[in-house]
């Protein structure tokens, strides 16, 4: 098996363990952590990110490594919708990171810091903040998945996009 092919199936199956956490939790975690307690709510919510910390993003660091090292493999083939396809991937993986780091991880050390018993009087609104962040993000992830397959599914020619393009003018 060549490199590129390589690195594209492999990244493919970790961007799709990605994209199907964050769909099963779009689908199953989300809407019932929606109506939880705030206690409830605190609970889960706390022993749920020991969980994913300790591997959600590693993963996704990996998936963007290797797609950039999949870009780095294809630089002569730039033109080529497959090349862009892996590009548009991997800037919905780094986005979803940096929604991640920037958005769900300082709203994680605030929560984490709440009391089971007291929690302050805005935690709905940060609740919904939190939830929203994992939304964009599922659908970023999906996103990335999505372009991967359709790079698995473009056709292999030789002929670069820009020729295609100014064909069709």
């Amino acid at each position: 098996m060549k490199l590129n092919q390589f690195l594209k199936y492999t990244s493919l199956l970790l961007i799709g363990l990605l994209a199907g956490n964050a769909f099963a939790f779009v689908i199953g975690m989300g809407p019932v952590m929606e109506k939880l307690s705030a206690s409830s709510y605190i609970a889960f919510h706390q022993s749920m990110q020991r969980s994913f910390l300790s591997w959600t993003p590693l993963l996704c660091l990996v998936v963007v490594f290797k797609l950039a090292v999949h870009l780095f493999v294809m630089r002569r083939h730039w033109q080529r919708v497959e090349f862009f396809l892996v590009l548009f991937a991997m800037l919905c993986v780094a986005d979803e990171l940096v929604m991640t780091w920037t958005g769900n991880m300082p709203l994680n050390r605030v929560i984490h810091m709440w009391q089971f018993q007291g929690p302050p009087n805005d935690w709905e609104s940060i609740r919904v903040q939190w939830l929203n962040l994992m939304y964009w993000r599922c659908a970023l992830l999906v996103a990335g998945f999505s372009f991967m397959i359709a790079s698995v599914l473009t056709k292999k020619t030789e002929s670069p996009i820009l020729q295609d393009v100014s064909v069709a003018f």
